[in-house]
């Protein structure tokens, strides 16, 4: 596994590692907000991985340099959140980053300090120069009671970096995922697709849209449009396997990624769905009526030095061709 991505994911580090995941992530901190780069869970998430790359590679730690990898590694520019909460938490990380640094300091000096005094308080023993040892002792205790202050502030800057990350995974996971369903959103799927390419792993597409969409709004309102929308989102998530990615593409139209999968397995997921959104059905509101819905299906494989916008072409024609010769029916092109 990469161990830049192995350093930003894992949820517990030990011994060296610990030490170098910290390093990496107050160097972020430091760039992103001297750069004017927005505090974001993605933002951050992306130079984590860009600056963990530079300092393995030995990489000049420039402005120029970073933002060469940055081009290398994440073709999008940095995004930016607008966000209140967003902003929150990019204001929360700039303060405890000051703050801890502030305090690193302190203790790094209070600990040189006390180096210096126990030396000379061993030189006043040699000299049995009690003044000087007493003067030396409350100096010391001094600097002790010093360094448990720091010691409880750094702590409690840890607790509020816990709660930081919080935030930080919940706005991450808003981020790659469509609010209505819960499924991935467009924005996830264009990364993992590019991913994908990036990697030349072969993948079956499949592309669905529910038929008649529009007259369902038009007959029984925009929120049970929307439930159908989140029913299918329901069947998406509970009827394809775990190395299977569903995404809402946008409006009506879903779409379902089969890493390794070839025409036949596109196929076979396609008329599993297909048949299971057929007989679902949704309980209207205030009534015993059922609604049933349909959808098609248009699906398609990767070809040989064809990107995924190439494949997600071939299965939206495909899709066409679905609806045009009836509807509710699966065609692999």
């Amino acid at each position: 596994m990469d161990s830049c991505k192995e350093l930003s994911t894992a949820k517990e580090l030990y011994d060296g590692k610990k030490e170098h995941a910290a390093d990496i992530a107050k160097k972020t901190l430091t760039f992103m907000t001297q750069n004017g780069i927005s505090l974001t869970p993605i933002n951050y998430d992306e130079w984590f991985y860009v600056m963990c790359k530079a300092v393995e590679e030995n990489h000049i730690l420039s402005k120029k340099n970073l933002y060469v990898l940055y081009e290398k590694y994440f073709k999008d520019a940095p995004h930016v959140g607008d966000m209140e909460e967003i902003k929150e938490i990019s204001c929360d990380l700039k303060h405890l980053a000051v703050d801890s640094e502030k305090a690193l300091g302190a203790f790094a000096t209070n600990l040189e300090s006390h180096d210096k005094y126990i030396k000379e308080s061993i030189e006043a023993i040699d000299e049995q120069d009690i003044q000087k040892m007493q003067e030396l002792q409350g100096k010391i205790a001094e600097l002790e009671k010093e360094n448990r202050k720091l010691k409880k502030f750094l702590e409690e800057n840890r607790t509020r970096l816990e709660l930081i990350e919080e935030k930080f995974n919940e706005q991450k996971k808003e981020a790659q995922h469509d609010a209505l369903t819960g499924l991935l959103n467009r924005r996830s799927f264009d990364e993992d697709l590019s991913k994908l390419d990036s990697a030349g792993i072969p993948y079956a597409l499949l592309i669905l849209d529910i038929d008649n969409f529009k007259q369902i709004n038009d007959t029984y309102g925009h929120l049970v449009g929307d439930e159908v929308l989140k029913e299918v989102g329901e069947i998406l998530r509970t009827y394809v396997r775990k190395n299977t990615k569903a995404y809402r593409y946008g409006g009506e139209e879903f779409v379902v990624v089969l890493p390794g999968g070839d025409g036949k397995a596109a196929n076979i997921v396609g008329e599993r769905l297909r048949e299971v959104v057929e007989t679902k059905g949704l309980k209207l509101p205030n009534t015993t009526q059922i609604l049933l819905f349909t959808a098609s299906f248009g699906a398609t494989t990767k070809k040989e030095s064809e990107s995924y916008k190439d494949v997600l072409q071939r299965a939206d024609e495909a899709l066409y061709e679905a609806k045009k010769s009836g509807k509710n029916r699966v065609v692999l092109k």
